[in-house]
């Protein structure tokens, strides 16, 4: 599990971004930490009044930044350019951590508001450019290629399984999670086995199965409403190359949130401007499998260490119980195939 970063203060914040990207700033401005526990995030605005978005983090694929800077130049306010620093590369090393920058993006997160029938098709078109951007060069030298391998998630969901079989004793967080686990522990273990054996299974293919830059995280959490007929994706971090449904999966079949259900209209609409597409039923089920188990055990780590912020294990708590809801992504996984 990543670290986040020791935050620095705001006006180190500045230097590094002086020292690095000889960007001039005024103000430097601390963001949510949001679920990513690998990540610092901060607004910062030049003299000129241009903003951008620093981050700084242990986690993900630096990599990712260059798949945004292809589909920024492919399809211009599809996602948040990232700015070069003052050397050319796309990001910079500071203290073992990964230091970005990009322009920021004014809007609203779609998991807040919503999108309307035109921005459905928007962010159809959207994910059609990025798994439209060549593979070959510096995508295929720098980015993770999909190899079927679930063995991470699953070594993380078997610690969890057994210790949550053995607890004796905890907070009322960890009695809650012990309860909510408990309720859907043979569903969980049945997905968990199915995605052992999909894994093997596609891995294993006569046909080699064709990859494609993939986002890996387009929940509607990392999209952004920045126009009537725009959106923009965002946090590339977890980019593969890997067959469309790795990111098709966040749509369709419903989506990943049991509060935020992506309806057969909405499908539509963003169908539409995707393009027409039979989606393989194997690999949509193998990753629906594959992210039901990160989204119900890394959480579940959090929940159990009692040195962490209680605020931060109560919201972890809610991640777990969103995943397992009626509906929700355990579900959909087990429908599946």
């Amino acid at each position: 599990m990543s670290r986040r970063p020791d935050a620095p203060a705001a006006d180190r914040v500045g230097r590094l971004l002086s020292e690095h990207y000889s960007l001039d700033v005024r103000d430097v401005v601390a963001v949510g930490d949001g679920a990513d526990r690998a990540a610092s995030v901060w607004q910062a605005t030049g003299h000129d009044g241009r903003a951008y978005a620093v981050k700084l983090t242990t986690g993900g694929c630096p990599a990712g930044l260059v798949l945004a800077d292809r589909l920024a130049l492919a399809r211009p306010g599809a996602t948040p350019r990232p700015v070069h620093t003052a050397a050319g590369a796309l990001w910079a090393t500071v203290a073992g951590a990964r230091l970005s920058v990009t322009e920021w993006v004014d809007g609203r997160s779609a998991a807040d508001v919503g999108l309307s029938e035109r921005q459905w098709i928007e962010y159809g078109r959207v994910l059609a450019a990025l798994h439209g951007l060549p593979v070959a060069g510096e995508p295929a030298r720098r980015v993770p290629r999909e190899t079927f391998d679930p063995g991470h998630w699953v070594d993380c969901f078997d610690r969890v399984d057994a210790r949550l079989a053995d607890v004796a004793a905890g907070d009322d967080l960890v009695t809650h999670l012990v309860a909510t686990w408990n309720g859907r522990r043979s569903d969980l273990r049945v997905v968990r086995d199915r995605t052992v054996r999909l894994g093997r299974s596609l891995a294993t293919r006569a046909a080699p199965t064709a990859r494609v830059c993939c986002h890996a995280d387009a929940h509607l959490g990392n999209v952004v409403v920045t126009g009537p007929e725009s959106v923009a994706l965002l946090d590339f971090d977890d980019a593969v190359l890997a067959p469309p449904e790795r990111d098709l999966m966040f749509v369709l079949g419903g989506g990943v949130w049991a509060e935020e259900l992506i309806d057969e209209r909405q499908q539509d609409a963003f169908l539409r401007g995707y393009g027409s597409r039979t989606p393989d039923r194997q690999l949509l089920a193998y990753y629906r499998g594959l992210r039901t188990l990160e989204d119900v055990a890394d959480p579940a780590t959090v929940v159990l260490d009692v040195s962490a912020p209680r605020e931060d294990r109560a919201a972890n708590l809610g991640y777990v119980t969103a995943t397992v809801a009626a509906g929700a992504l355990l579900d959909q996984a087990l429908r599946s195939e």
